[in-house]
Formats: C-alpha cells, structure tokens, sequence
C-alpha cells in the first residue's frame, strides 16, 4: 500500500541469435551452451516478458539441442530456408524484424537482452536506446563486434573464465572416476591429458593447463614413480573428498 513491498523486477524480452552461441562455442572452445543457467541467470534479474530463440536447426550438431531449448520457450524459429543461396544473414533479418516489432508494441520492455555478435546488430540497439530501452548484449568471445559492445549499455563476453576453466576441470574429472572402478589402475599424468584430449577432441594445451590447476590446488597429488624401464611417471592421486567439499565433483 505505501510501496514498501518487495520492488518488481524490470521486465526484459530477450533475443537469442543461438547458432552465434551454438557455433561460437563448439568452435573456438569445445563447448556447448548452458541455456538454462543462463536462463536462470537473468530471471534472478528481471521479468522475461518475451523469449525468442532463433537459428537455422537442420545441421544435426545444433539440432541435437531444439529440444531442451522448446522445453525452455514456446518461441523457438527455426531460421533454415530452401532457397538456394540463403546464408546466415537471412537469420539476422528475422532476428531484426522480432526486435522492431516488440519495440513497436504500446506496452514494451523496459530492457532487452540480445544474444549475438553481430554488427548487423548494431542500429537496432542504438534505435531502442533512443526508446530509451536498456540494452544488454551477451557475446561469444572471438566472434563479438566492437562496433555492437560500443553501442550496448552494457555487454558480456562469454564463456566467462569461470565457465571454460569448470568445463575442462569436469572433463579431467570425469575420466580419472572412470578409471577409479578399475582395480590397480593408477592414472599417468601425461596418458590423462592425451586420452581426456583425445576422446573429447579438445586441445591438448587446455587438459593440460587445467590438470595443472587441480595440482596446484592440491585436489590432485602428482606423484615421482620409476617405471619398469626405469623411465620416470608422473602418477595421480585424486582427493575425492576434498573436491566434494569443495562442490567440484558430486
């Protein structure tokens, strides 16, 4: 009544160019999206008024994801066109249209999200500033424009630091616990990060920083040993506890 309640969260539509995200991802980091912790992410933030995901879902790779994303929107278009000659343009010209059209409608957000590197993108946001909108864009690092982060209110490269070192920190993970049901196989240094590289087609260099970084945090022991030839390796002991408690493994 006198509006010392809790206050309402701003309303937001957000718009997601998600083969920018998709590819981005695969391409540069060996990644895949987390749509619903980024998701979640903004609705601790705002009121989604509208969510709208956009990308051409033909190619199996990114066609593998349309279910999880219809379980999160009811608002998935699915960009591919039979016309021979069509590129990835055509996908931002129905991103763009989305955009002008919610700006146009009488009751609109108060902030829009966008998901995308592109310049293409650029006007658009400069016109829904002039809307006097809020405009925050999400990017994929190595793929986002200067020109679209200049015009934003504000922007995020994504994956954070956080998110690529946590990805390669479970893989590592993932393959010391299968190894840890076999009885007296103790795993190598070097065979870890060539066979984690190998069976998840990442680069070597990235297994290997981040096998470093668990040692140094002491939630792997390396370990000297002297092999039958009298070769030197580097074996590894995983503190499984100690990574519970720390909530890096489950």
């Amino acid at each position: 009544m006198f509006g010392f309640g809790r206050p309402s969260k701003p309303r937001a539509s957000v718009f997601v160019d998600y083969e920018h995200w998709y590819y981005g991802y695969h391409n540069n980091f060996h990644m895949k999206p987390n749509f619903e912790e980024w998701l979640q992410e903004l609705e601790n933030e705002f009121e989604i008024a509208e969510l709208f995901v956009f990308g051409d879902f033909s190619e199996k790779l990114i066609g593998n994801e349309l279910p999880l994303l219809q379980r999160m929107t009811k608002d998935v278009v699915h960009t591919a066109s039979d016309k021979q000659g069509v590129d990835k343009d055509f996908t931002d010209v129905i991103i763009l249209d989305a955009i002008y059209r919610s700006a146009a409608r009488k009751k609109g957000s108060d902030v829009y999200v966008l998901f995308t590197g592109d310049a293409h993108f650029t006007k658009v946001v400069e016109y829904l500033k002039e809307l006097g909108k809020k405009v925050i864009i999400y990017g994929v690092k190595f793929g986002f424009s200067n020109a679209l982060k200049s015009a934003a209110t504000s922007y995020v490269e994504m994956p954070r630091q956080v998110q690529v070192k946590n990805h390669y920190n479970d893989l590592i993970l993932a393959s010391l616990d299968k190894l840890r049901s076999k009885p007296g196989k103790t795993p190598s240094y070097w065979k870890t990060v060539t066979s984690v590289a190998q069976y998840n087609r990442v680069p070597e260099d990235r297994v290997k920083k981040a096998l470093d970084g668990l040692i140094n945090q002491k939630y792997i022991n390396k370990t000297m040993r002297f092999d039958a030839r009298g070769d030197k390796v580097f074996l590894l002991y995983v503190d499984w506890n100690k990574l519970k408690e720390d909530g890096l493994w489950q």
